[in-house]
């Protein structure tokens, strides 16, 4: 299991330190020039690069969507930094003639703002990911508020969508939203008013809105300028809407602008625009809303709004309850017609009058209340959220009596179509209720709680809702869950009521309707939900209602202490971390609990037993669940007086549940299955691993268990399931945990010589060969329901060792070794002969699959080769496995065959034992590279070789196990493929000098110093293998690393090319001798992989690559020769990027190499210069051209002629003349 830091919030709080400062550093180099000579003075930047600009936003603030409040210490000075430079760079695209405007008709500018962006755009983007991560309200307050800022940014928005981005608009509406709380008339700051047009045709000029009844010639320059800005905007389908909607409010409210109306003008038009028009979007009816909605909300203190509160909410109302489709059509507008209602109700309800006097707004109150109940079934979960929290601020603001009746409405919803449950007395049935609806009605129940708006003497419902709600869940047709929300509404609903109400309020509230399942007569109300909030942070498949449930279960211990069971304890064992990974809370978290009270235990036993359990949709999880059934009734067992009787019983109800279900619930079965395999598990720890064999529990607990898994078994060989893949593994696991009831069975019966220690199946599973050969000697003959065990369980494997489901591989191997264990002599060595023929042997029809379970079984099988009478069946199993690998070519069959000696070497150690016969087969599967039309399918037994390869090198870190294998390692530890090369790397670390293992390990398998170990690593291998002769010439071990090395430096991803060539460069740089080896091993490599062009492109482009770099001394190395070598590789290819690489070689040799060689690679260019495709005809132009600009072959009338023509279009005619003008000699081929 992960450790609690590995959680990815822990590892943000460990790494934001370096983020925030590497921010801090890079920002002023974002914006600002560097000054020449160490100047002080910063001048702004006029455009960067949108690649640097991302990268800054990804890399330092988007991780810290997760705990945004790590910002806060910083916000005043990064958004202050960017604000300034924001203005400034304004101040200079007003004043500069060559501002940066992109050319809608221009094609290379398109290009270019691609790649280039203003830096305006750049820090907007900035801004925006900031409000993103930490929230608009917050980052807006450290914005500039310098009044004269105001008009230059209302300028820059108004530029229009054609020449800025949505986030320029955007930060723009919201900064000007913001210097609208200047406390200065706007017609004082305002450069150009109305009433200053110099002609009439200025003013015919001005925009006006249409339907806004304003007189434009009184109102501010800047008022006229922004009304029109605001509302072109707010029906925008971006974030600019809500920077509108805020620019507008602030507008509106506005003392100077209410005097001149625009509030009333603006509010009258806001509802005329509600009226459905055609050409309307529904973005302009959310916009209207939205305005509306923030109206309302900001003038809540005040009575600026009250005049239009009844007009406001009929008009609004109307169209929602007319279904006004423009309106209704959207979960925006929905929502915002929620937020409308809900703020006029509560300025209504403003000052604390009564109702009754008020006919109007009491028929506006339960209007409003009656319409947020129907929202709460509104299939969007947005609006489902405006709904129930409009409904609990709403009920905070009536009367006691009126709010109690507000509860009881929604506890009615609650219980609607809730039905009684035939199978279980006491428990609810909840198929029939709408998951949708009970969501809301449950969010509202928790915000009535959170504002403590219910009476204590109403608890006793709420509590039962939401208990109920905690354990909720629906799964579509598809499978997917709508329960999930209702489940973590019901945690916040907990939290709330363990937050607001008293300890003594909540223990007078009764219980007995309460008390259903596991919980005890007496019981608190605290005790009860704390044990159910356990549960469910121990079992719930959602992370979010595991940690909520751990939240909630934290607040109710520390608020109410001395109330709970073992409260302390719980709250350390029931960790906020510790139950983030489901695993981990299913076994390790639930056991603790378990231990510090039997309650705990008993209830999660129980649930165990439900949907969040064996019926859970995932195999894994429910392959936890099993294992944490079987160890918490072990647990619990040690509790009671009798505990083989508590195992009995466990085992008595998991068997009647499964004869309960139907064939189609098969994932029920399969849990149910591996819960009983886990409760076999728990035997041998429940008596101590020795048995009493006269003890009579012992005697009821292993004749009844042994009864069941033959029953069991019965079933599965008899009847045919939906997924039979599931049945068969739960049946294989439930076999291997039958192995020590089988050997108490064996020993009650009378057997003489019966091992008294017992263990459980899994760890038998582990045992070496000794161990289980000792096991079956003892054992004696089998009698009794083992024979009928050993006979039900051969029928099965015979079917199911044909699989090839990978999740069944290895229960069913497991399976067939616990049946040879308990298999007769003779029926044993039949058993591994008839299992090795069928190893042996390729099955004539591809329908039948030999692979995967015969061979695991097989090699499981190595085990108990010493207990059969034939000497040579050892050879038996090893000829088996090496005449398959021969005679099948299939890549799946050699992967099952590496898979199977590798799992089977610590526990058989046949891989062990029989390293000279079964070493060439993991040295062929390292070498594998088989490509089909599936790809590198060769991956995958190499993947297993190097898994094969750990497995001995773990035992024998020296000698010729090492010796054999380590060049192919360390070729596969710097190949390109990334799953390989990790695998490699561990592999590699076996034979490390010690002090280097752990560092080697934990470089990224990807970096630059990954790769610079790799190409110095003779000095860190252990000194039995430096020593050897494969590593005293520098040739024998560079060539085989350099094979793989050049496929990560070509092929590879962008990093990874990048990192594997700075430090190829970087080692070559290092000394002139290391250079020459590492082109020489290349040179070697061309010449051993002239017909492998998955090795000879990528080395060519490699010694392109150091040719470029300028790295090769002229001396060591035979130019020609090289050339050679190269012309080989080019001869007769249709390859065009092997010609490609080879020309970019042979303009290396002419600029680096010397006499003979410099002629040969001319003398190819010159050939080459008349290939057919014109690509490669300018590929070598391009080397010519390098060839004249360089010192030593410097001709301006050279160069010149190459720039003549376009010579992938030229004649032959012209391409010969260019040749005899530039000195090279044509040649007749490539």
């Amino acid at each position: 299991m992960d450790a609690p830091v590995e959680d990815s919030d822990i590892k943000l709080q460990k790494v934001s330190a370096d983020l925030i400062s590497e921010f801090d550093s890079r920002l002023p180099l974002f914006l600002f020039r560097r000054q020449r000579g160490g100047g002080t003075s910063k001048k702004v930047r006029r455009q960067v690069t949108s690649r640097e600009a991302d990268k800054i936003i990804a890399g330092c603030l988007d991780p810290f969507q997760e705990l945004p409040q790590l910002l806060d210490p910083h916000l005043s000075k990064w958004i202050s930094l960017l604000s300034s430079a924001f203005i400034s760079s304004l101040t200079l695209a007003a004043t500069s003639p060559h501002s940066f405007i992109p050319n809608d008709d221009n094609d290379t500018n398109h290009e270019k703002e691609a790649l280039v962006i203003p830096l305006t755009q750049a820090i907007s983007k900035i801004i925006y990911t900031l409000c993103k991560i930490r929230g608009e309200k917050v980052v807006v307050r450290f914005l500039g508020n310098e009044v004269s800022w105001l008009e230059p940014l209302l300028s820059f928005t108004e530029k229009g969508p054609r020449t800025k981005t949505w986030e320029e608009r955007y930060v723009g509406l919201l900064w000007l939203s913001h210097l609208l709380f200047a406390p200065f008339d706007l017609a004082t700051i305002s450069s150009n008013n109305y009433e200053d047009a110099e002609d009439e045709d200025e003013e015919k000029d001005k925009t006006v809105v249409e339907g806004l009844d304003l007189q434009w010639e009184k109102l501010p320059g800047i008022t006229v300028r922004v009304l029109p800005l605001a509302i072109q905007y707010l029906a925008s389908p971006g974030k600019e809407r809500d920077a509108a909607k805020a620019l507008l409010v602030r507008l509106a409210l506005r003392r100077d602008m209410q005097e001149l109306g625009v509030l009333d003008a603006m509010v009258r038009w806001a509802l005329k625009a509600l009226r459905q028009k055609e050409g309307k979007t529904p973005y302009h009816y959310i916009g209207v809303l939205s305005f509306l909605a923030g109206v309302l909300t900001s003038s809540a203190d005040t009575s600026d709004m009250d005049p239009y509160l009844v007009m406001v909410f009929h008009a609004v109302h109307g169209a929602a309850e007319n279904a006004q489709e423009s309106v209704m059509m959207s979960a925006l507008a929905r929502k915002a017609v929620i937020k409308v209602i809900r703020a006029v109700a509560v300025l209504f309800l403003r000052g604390n009058k009564d109702l009754y006097e008020d006919v109007v707004g009491l028929g506006l109150v339960e209007t409003t209340i009656g319409f947020l109940l129907d929202c709460l079934g509104d299939n969007d979960t947005p609006v489902r959220f405006a709904a129930s929290k409009a409904l609990s601020i709403i009920a905070l603001r009536l009367e006691q009596y009126m709010a109690s009746q507000v509860v009881e409405a929604v506890l009615e919803g609650l219980n609607k179509n809730v039905l009684k449950d035939r199978k279980t007395p006491g428990k609810k049935d909840l198929s029939a209720v709408n998951p949708l609806e009970w969501h809301g009605l449950m969010l509202t129940l928790s915000h009535l709680l959170y504002r403590r708006s219910p009476p204590a003497d109403q608890l006793t419902d709420i509590v039962q809702a939401l208990i109920t709600g905690l354990s909720f869940e629906r799964r579509a047709l598809s499978g997917g869950s709508s329960g999930t929300n209702v489940r973590d509404a019901a945690c916040f609903g907990i939290w709330a009521m363990a937050r607001r109400y008293t300890t003594k309020e909540l223990l007078a509230v009764p219980t007995e309707s309460m008390i259903v399942g596991a919980h005890s007569p007496g019981s608190s109300v605290l005790q009860i939900t704390a044990t159910e909030l356990v549960a469910a942070a121990c079992l719930d498949p959602a992370g979010n209602i595991r940690r909520g449930s751990s939240a909630a279960l934290q607040e109710l211990i520390g608020r109410h202490p001395d109330t709970v069971t073992e409260g302390i304890w719980v709250v350390q064992t029931v960790d906020y971390h510790a139950v983030a990974l489901r695993a981990r809370a299913l076994q390790d978290v639930a056991l603790g609990v378990a231990k510090l009270s039997p309650r705990y235990g008993e209830a999660i036993l129980d649930a165990l037993l439900g949907w969040r359990g064996v019926g859970d949709v995932d195999a894994a999880s429910r392959r936890a669940v099993g294992a944490s059934f079987g160890a918490l009734t072990a647990e619990l067992a040690l509790t009671t007086p009798d505990p083989l009787r508590r195992l009995q019983q466990s085992v008595s109800l998991t068997r009647d549940a499964l004869k309960s279900l139907q064939a189609r619930q098969v994932e029920e079965r399969h849990g149910l299955l591996i819960c009983i395999a886990g409760v076999l598990d728990g035997f041998p720890s429940v008596v101590g691993g020795q048995a009493d064999y006269k003890d009579g529990s012992l005697l009821s607990f292993v004749n009844s268990s042994a009864d069941v898994v033959v029953e069991i078994l019965s079933d599965c060989n008899s009847k045919t399931y939906r997924r039979p893949e599931l049945v068969a593994e739960g049946a294989s696991r439930l076999i291997v945990s039958a192995a020590p009831v089988l050997q108490a069975a064996m020993s009650t019966s009378g057997v003489p010589n019966s091992p008294t220690t017992i263990r459980s199946g899994p760890e038998l599973m582990e045992e070496n060969a000794g161990e289980i050969t000792q096991l079956v000697k003892a054992l004696g003959e089998r009698q009794g329901a083992v024979k009928e065990f050993v006979k039900l369980t051969r029928t099965y494997l015979a079917k199911w060792l044909l699989t090839q489901e990978p999740d069944l591989i290895t229960p069913a191997a497991d399976a067939a070794l616990t049946m040879l264990i308990f298999s007769d002599d003779s029926k044993r060595e039949e058993i591994v002969k008839e299992w090795a023929g069928i190893v042996r042997h390729r099955p004539t029809s591809s329908r039948i699959a030999t692979w995967g379970g015969h061979f695991s079984a097989l090699a499981m099988s190595y085990s108990i080769a010493s207990t059969l009478q034939t000497s040579q069946i050892k050879k038996l199993i090893c000829d088996a496995f090496i005449d398959r690998w021969n005679t099948d070519p299939y890549t799946d069959v050699h992967v099952a065959v590496l898979q199977s000696l590798t799992r089977s070497n610590t526990k058989s150690g046949l891989l062990r034992d029989n390293t000279d016969i079964l070493l060439p087969l993991i040295a062929e599967g390292l070498d594998d590279y088989t490509t089909t039309a599936q790809g590198d399918v060769g991956s995958m037994v190499r993947f297993q070789a190097i898994r094969a390869t750990k497995a001995l090198w773990a035992e024998s870190p020296s000698g010729p196990l090492v010796e054999g294998l380590i060049l192919r390692i360390l070729r596969l530890a710097a190949e390109k493929l990334d799953r390989v090369r990790a695998e490699a790397q561990v592999a590699l670390s076996l034979v490390l000098k010690t002090e280097l293992a752990a560092p080697f390990l934990q470089t990224t398998f990807s970096s630059t110093p990954y790769f610079t170990f790799l190409l110095s690593l003779p000095s860190k291998l252990l000194d039995s293998i430096s020593s050897s002769a494969l590593f005293t010439n520098p040739q024998e071990w560079l060539c085989p690393l350099l094979a793989g090395y050049v496929s990560s430096a070509d092929t590879g991803n962008e990093e990874l090319v990048i990192a594997t060539r700075s430090a190829l460069l970087s080692h070559c740089l290092s000394s002139p001798v290391v250079a020459l080896d590492i082109v020489t091993a290349l040179a070697s490599n061309l010449r051993t992989h002239q017909k492998n062009d998955r090795v000879l492109v990528p080395t060519l482009e490699v010694l392109r690559f150091l040719f470029d770099m300028s790295i090769v001394a002229s001396g060591g190395i035979d130019w020609k020769k090289l050339c050679l070598l190269v012309q080989k590789a080019a001869y007769k290819t249709g390859n065009v990027r092997k010609l490609e690489a080879c020309i970019g070689v042979y303009g290396g040799v002419v600029l680096q190499g010397e006499g003979e060689g410099r002629e040969e690679a001319k003398k190819r260019l010159g050939a080459l210069m008349v290939h057919p495709w014109p690509r490669v005809r300018n590929a070598v132009v391009d080397q010519l051209w390098r060839v004249y600009s360089s010192g030593s072959e410097g001709d301006a009338g050279k160069r010149e002629k190459l720039l003549e023509t376009d010579w992938g279009a030229a004649n032959k005619g012209a391409v010969q003349g260019l040749i005899k003008e530039l000195g090279l000699v044509s040649m007749a081929g490539a």
